[in-house]
């Protein structure tokens, strides 16, 4: 990456960020520069930097190099005053594994990745949060280490599981965005300086689209991301349907539990699990249900089963009936049971 502060020549009409597209790799420009008008920020298969630690600002960027950046992708402007620039080396990366016995790698420890479409922050969040609820409920495992067994280790397994695949899916995004903006290659040169150009009047048409743009959002952001390849994740009997399935996130609604309607993530905000009855569901008994369980029931949702959403808002227990026995054995394996092992 190169980064520079500058002010440029003829700037008058130019106004918000800026993205421009050349044969040697893409280039934005952003009204939010520290220490002059603009922020130029360039991605480049081979941008200088050698023996520099990656992430970590490299030496000063000519400002003939500079000015070389905006003449190839075709922008009419002169540097006027170059305030700062500096090369930064970036790093793709995926640690062997998230977990070794005690240790547990998260965030940037446990992955690197460019900048490319900003997946970065909020893999290392969604790391936090999958891996802190584990950590809390782990003691509270039927057998777990507390009572001298082993039964915490399929829960805290389940971050590595869960995790590494859903990271490494990010990073072959990232790489091939980054690949895409940067590589000098004749594919992706020609992507960038003659496909982006003919295709750009299709944008505006495209951001119309309400649907396919929050779709893209989700995406984007990682509220796609889905677990159902985890021991954790439990299809119960008989299925239910038309429901999120074991892995997913649980996706927001106006649901109504008695009283005015609500939003649905708002009565989830609070701690622990969270057992979401349908209308005509049977109440689970409460011989299984841990003090870190909460049961709703959803009013506007007919039917006669239940889901179970974990801390960090993924579904991960679904059944069409009120299955008291496999509930409790979900219960029971992610630490929030009403067994005694689980009390404190």
């Amino acid at each position: 990456m190169v980064l520079a502060d500058l002010d440029l020549s003829g700037d008058s009409g130019r106004s918000g960020a800026q993205v421009f597209a050349g044969r040697q790799g893409l280039l934005f420009l952003f009204p939010l520069g520290e220490q002059a008008a603009w922020r130029l920020l360039a991605t480049r298969a081979s941008a200088g930097g050698s023996g520099l630690d990656f992430g970590q600002l490299g030496t000063a960027v000519p400002h003939t190099d500079l000015q070389r950046l905006l003449s190839d992708v075709g922008l009419d402007a002169r540097i006027e005053r170059l305030a700062w620039s500096a090369r930064v080396p970036l790093q793709c990366s995926l640690a062997a594994r998230f977990r070794r016995g005690r240790l547990f790698l998260a965030g940037d420890a446990a992955h690197n990745c460019s900048p490319a479409t900003g997946q970065g922050m909020n893999a290392g969040i969604q790391d936090a949060v999958n891996l802190g609820w584990k950590l809390g409920f782990a003691a509270n495992c039927s057998g777990g280490e507390a009572a001298g067994g082993l039964g915490a280790e399929v829960l805290l397994d389940s971050y590595d599981t869960e995790r590494r695949p859903a990271t490494h899916r990010r990073l072959i995004l990232t790489h091939t965005v980054f690949w895409a903006e940067a590589s000098t290659g004749r594919i992706p040169s020609w992507l960038r300086a003659v496909a982006a150009p003919r295709a750009a009047p299709a944008v505006p048409i495209l951001l119309d689209r309400r649907r396919l743009v929050a779709e893209g959002i989700r995406f984007i952001s990682q509220l796609r991301v889905n677990y159902g390849h985890s021991a954790l994740s439990v299809e119960g009997r008989p299925r239910l349907h038309g429901a999120p399935r074991p892995g997913d996130r649980l996706p927001d609604a106006t649901v109504s539990v008695g009283g005015p309607p609500q939003r649905l993530h708002g009565l989830l905000a609070g701690a622990g699990v969270h057992v979401l009855l349908q209308r005509d569901a049977a109440p689970p008994p409460d011989a299984v249900l841990g003090p870190q369980v909460t049961v709703l029931r959803l009013r506007n949702s007919p039917g006669r089963g239940l889901i179970a959403v974990r801390p960090d808002g993924h579904v991960d227990f679904r059944c069409g009936t009120t299955d008291a026995a496999g509930l409790s054995n979900w219960l029971s394996l992610i630490g929030a049971s009403a067994s005694p092992s689980s009390r404190p």
